[in-house]
C-alpha cells in the first residue's frame, strides 16, 4: 500500500513537472511572437534556436521562422509547409494570408488572389476574412492583420497644455509600412504616387528586384505598429476604394 502511494506521489509530481514546463514553452513562443509585433526582429533570431530544439514540427515555431526570414522566397516555404501539413492549425490562415501578401506584394495579382480564394474557401471565419480580431493572451499585442473593413473614424483635435519644460519622447522604431501598388515602370509608379502626393499623404517608391524583375513599390506612411498601419489601410479602402496591405519595412 505505501508503495502504491509512493508511486502516486511521484506520478503526480512528473504531471505537474509536465505541466509547468509545458505553460514555459507556450510562453516563450508567445513571446517571440509578441517581439516579432513590436519590430524586435533580432531577438527573436537568438530565440530561434532553442525554440526549434523544443517544438519540431510545431506549426507556430515554423510561422515564426517564416516571419523572421530574411528571404521572401524562404519564408512563403515556411508559410506553406503549415497549410499543407497543418490545415487544422490556429496558425494556417495567418501562414496563408502571408503567403497572399508575398505574391501581392511582387505584383503576381493573379496569383496572389487565388490565394486569398484559397482563405475564403478554406478559412470563411478567418480574422482575416470577417475582419474580426482573434483572442489573444493579455501578454500578446494582436498579430492579426485584417482585411480592409468599413468603419467610421473621427478625428478628434487634442489640446496640449503647455509645460515649462519640453516633454521627451522616446523615439519608436517605425517597422510598417502601407503598399498601395507594385509596378514595373516607374512611369506607372509616380502616377499612383502624384495622385496621393496632392491628397496630403506621405508617399515613397521604393525600387526592388524581385526573381529577377525590376519593380517600383508604392509606400505611404511609417507606423511603428500594425494596427496603427491598419487603420491606413481602412482608409484608404473606405475613402477612395484602394486596396492595400501592411508590410515589413526591408
Amino acid at each position: 500500500m505505501k508503495k502504491k502511494y509512493i508511486i502516486l506521489v511521484i506520478a503526480t509530481i512528473y504531471a505537474i513537472c509536465c505541466n509547468v514546463m509545458s505553460q514555459t514553452d507556450d510562453d516563450q513562443v508567445l513571446l517571440a511572437l509578441t517581439k516579432i509585433e513590436k519590430g524586435e526582429i533580432e531577438d527573436v533570431r537568438k530565440m530561434l534556436p532553442e525554440l526549434i530544439s523544443r517544438h519540431q514540427n510545431n506549426p507556430a515555431v515554423i510561422y515564426i521562422q517564416g516571419r523572421v526570414s530574411i528571404d521572401g522566397i524562404e519564408a512563403v516555404k515556411y508559410y506553406q509547409s503549415i497549410v499543407d501539413n497543418f490545415p487544422n492549425s490556429e496558425w494556417a490562415d495567418d501562414a496563408l494570408y502571408h503567403i497572399y501578401q508575398y505574391y501581392y506584394s511582387l505584383g503576381l495579382y493573379r496569383t496572389a488572389d487565388l490565394k486569398l480564394q484559397q482563405l475564403k474557401r478554406d478559412y470563411p471565419y478567418s480574422p482575416y476574412i470577417t475582419g474580426e480580431k482573434k483572442q489573444e493572451t493579455p501578454i500578446q499585442e494582436d498579430k492579426v492583420l485584417k482585411l480592409p473593413e468599413k468603419e467610421i473614424i473621427t478625428q478628434d483635435t487634442i489640446k496640449v497644455a503647455k509645460s515649462a519644460e519640453p516633454i521627451k519622447t522616446i523615439p519608436t522604431k517605425e517597422s510598417y509600412t502601407v503598399q498601395i501598388g507594385a509596378y514595373a515602370t516607374l512611369a506607372n509608379a509616380e502616377k499612383q504616387k502624384d495622385f496621393f502626393d496632392k491628397l496630403g499623404y506621405d508617399v515613397e517608391i521604393t525600387n526592388k528586384i524581385r526573381n529577377g524583375q525590376n519593380l517600383y513599390l508604392v509606400w505611404i506612411g511609417s507606423f511603428s505598429t500594425i494596427d496603427a498601419a491598419q487603420e491606413m489601410v481602412r482608409e484608404l479602402k473606405r475613402k477612395y476604394n484602394q486596396s492595400s496591405m501592411v508590410i515589413e519595412r526591408y
